[in-house]
């Protein structure tokens, strides 16, 4: 994998070593079409109040998760390492792998990891976005049996190139602790954005936090994000989790701002997942056409702007600058004012 002048992962074939036997075309998502399965739509809320707050939504994530663990399985999610970059870890351990990470992550050495275990018959739970799911289940189909795959409802992952410049940014030379993208302390469905430099906590509105608001106006996203497949309910996984957006309309109870997981189980082995958490969770079957969101209809929209974005981003990296004063300067809306805590 190379980062290209975005900041963006791409594969890369060594064409010394190539024998042209086609065996990574046949496992390529980009070339092979997803099926399509219906699904059957629930609202989630977690009963345990820590895991709620904890989540970005309503604790679906660690419920399905805690449930595999608990029968000897593993789960791979998507965490911040000691830099704060985000990549996905096989472990019995969740805590890390909670909240939403808006940027695209890497995989390096799970695959070996995940074929380890699946080869010892180890359940093996993954989250991630849609065409990482889609990934797995194509190399991995022979072990569809013990891989439970889990797509998050994706509008668009953000460049780890820009991500990177922006923790550097925000640090300001000091050490960064911690940074979550939808904090619920206010109680606002986790509109909040906070973090920590050397012990000196920032919270901000998520409209007035100017990372956000180029993420919210699609500026960030990867190039293939703004054509993705995969914007759609049917999508052939397990299940499908993300935040139940106007969730007040179809289960008022939940409407009190703490978060509401959305979980479509497609199947029914996700429908087995999904009742298993009934003594855990409250859980509310609902119609599709009320948990619809952009995200489950059309790609995003690439905006104009966004080429001017990657161009100045491209430039600050060939002049071995930091692009994010230049890039929120021009391009941020809204205005850093921050709440140290």
């Amino acid at each position: 994998m190379k980062t290209d002048l975005e900041g963006f992962l791409y594969p890369t074939i060594d064409t010394l070593r190539c024998t042209e036997c086609g065996r990574c075309i046949a496992v390529c998502p980009a070339k092979v079409e997803l099926p399509r399965r219906e699904g059957k739509f629930f609202a989630v809320r977690c009963d345990d109040e820590q895991v709620l707050f904890r989540s970005t939504s309503g604790g679906a994530f660690t419920l399905l998760a805690q449930d595999v663990i608990a029968r000897d399985g593993l789960v791979c999610g998507a965490v911040f390492d000691d830099t704060f970059s985000v990549r996905h870890i096989l472990s019995k351990s969740i805590s890390l792998m909670r909240k939403s990470k808006y940027v695209q992550s890497t995989l390096a050495g799970c695959y070996a990891s995940i074929q380890e275990a699946l080869c010892r018959g180890a359940t093996v739970l993954f989250s991630g976005t849609p065409c990482q799911c889609h990934a797995l289940r194509l190399f991995f189909s022979k072990y569809l049996d013990h891989l439970l795959l889990v797509s998050v409802v994706c509008r668009g992952v953000q460049s780890p190139g820009l991500w990177r410049d922006y923790t550097t940014w925000i640090s300001c030379g000091g050490s960064l602790q911690f940074y979550d993208f939808r904090d619920k302390r206010d109680r606002n469905d986790g509109h909040t954005v906070a973090y920590a430099v050397n012990g000196v906590e920032t919270s901000v509105p998520m409209t007035a936090d100017r990372l956000s608001s180029l993420f919210n106006l699609g500026l960030t996203y990867r190039p293939s994000c703004y054509a993705c497949p995969y914007t759609r309910p049917d999508n052939d996984f397990d299940l499908t989790l993300g935040d139940f957006w106007g969730v007040e309309k179809s289960c008022p109870q939940f409407a009190d701002h703490c978060g509401t997981s959305l979980v479509i189980a497609h199947g029914t082995r996700g429908e087995a997942c999904v009742s298993r958490l009934v003594q855990r969770a409250k859980i509310v079957a609902c119609e599709g056409h009320s948990a619809m969101q952009p995200a489950l209809v059309a790609p995003a929209r690439e905006p104009f702007l966004r080429k001017f974005l990657f161009r100045d981003f491209a430039r600050a990296k060939a002049k071995g600058d930091n692009s994010m004063p230049l890039i929120l300067k021009k391009y941020g809306v809204g205005q850093q004012n921050t709440t140290k805590k």
